[in-house]
């Protein structure tokens, strides 16, 4: 009888000493993965709130929606199209886990959303520039046209990125057009992935120069002011410009060029001025 109540404690032990591994694991995960998008109980951020997500979907679901959204999408599956449709049509970034990850995550999940009410999930987050000042808009567009350099010495936004802005000359085309991403994602949601980029190119990136506090707050107090304010915004756009100049300045590169050529020497100085001295033999 000793035995076996010996036997039964440790395979207790044994399972919850996994159980808490799988949801340090799923808290590392989860932070480095998901909370740009997500939280657990508190809200709908850019994405919706996790919470009793294990209840709502398979963990099978989970680990393809997880792992590749747009190919589950893709292949018709009718909550990932319905999820895709409520948030915007806004693709979750493919994110490179296994399923054993996923699970780890999932543990997690359910471990921090235990001790939550279900009071508050259904909410909104709370706006975070409900204090933004018009100076946080204007430092905010300094930081974003590469005016005011980034503390921690990362690229500028304008680098990659397009807005539409009659204050900035000139933008980025090598990544997404940022001008609505304050309406689709909210205050929260546009921080939170300033703070920790969920996207494998602008995560590399920013990996060794992160944002600081206040440079998150003041993007996002410009973001949310060229939202609303693009409908007043006409933006020059001056490539023709630079087109039919780069035209011109070739045809007179070119005329110089021609004009250079039949003004040549063609013949040596040397044999001009010995046909001067010579004296003229009859």
């Amino acid at each position: 009888m000793k035995y076996h109540l010996k036997k039964s404690i440790l395979v207790a032990l044994g399972v919850l000493t996994f159980m808490l591994s799988k949801a340090d694991e799923g808290q590392e995960l989860f932070t480095k993965l998901c909370t740009p998008c997500h939280t657990i109980g508190k809200g709908r951020l850019v994405g919706p709130d996790l919470k009793n997500i294990s209840n709502k979907r398979s963990p099978e679901w989970l680990t393809s929606f997880i792992q590749s959204s747009q190919s589950l999408i893709n292949s018709g599956d009718s909550d990932a199209v319905a999820i895709y449709k409520e948030y915007n049509n806004l693709l979750m970034p493919d994110q490179p886990v296994d399923a054993g990850q996923v699970n780890a995550i999932i543990v997690y999940i359910k471990e921090a959303g235990s001790g939550i009410s279900a009071e508050g999930s259904q909410e909104m987050a709370v706006d975070l520039l409900e204090n933004a000042k018009p100076q946080n808009i204007i430092d905010g567009r300094l930081i974003f046209s590469g005016k005011t350099r980034l503390t921690n010495g990362g690229l500028s936004c304008i680098s990659c990125h397009k807005i539409k802005d009659d204050n900035v000359f000139s933008s980025g085309t090598l990544a997404k057009d940022l001008t609505e991403t304050h309406e689709i994602m909210g205050s929260a949601g546009v921080s939170a992935i300033l703070s920790n980029p969920p996207f494998p190119a602008m995560a590399v990136t920013y990996a060794k120069n992160k944002l600081t506090l206040d440079e998150v707050f003041n993007l996002t107090a410009y973001l949310q002011s060229v939202s609303k304010e693009r409908y007043y915004q006409h933006p020059v756009s001056f490539g023709t410009t630079f087109v039919i100049l780069g035209i011109m300045i070739f045809i007179m590169l070119l005329l110089s060029i021609i004009v250079l050529y039949f003004r040549r020497k063609k013949k040596s100085v040397n044999h001009e001025i010995l046909n001067r001295q010579s004296p003229v033999i009859n």
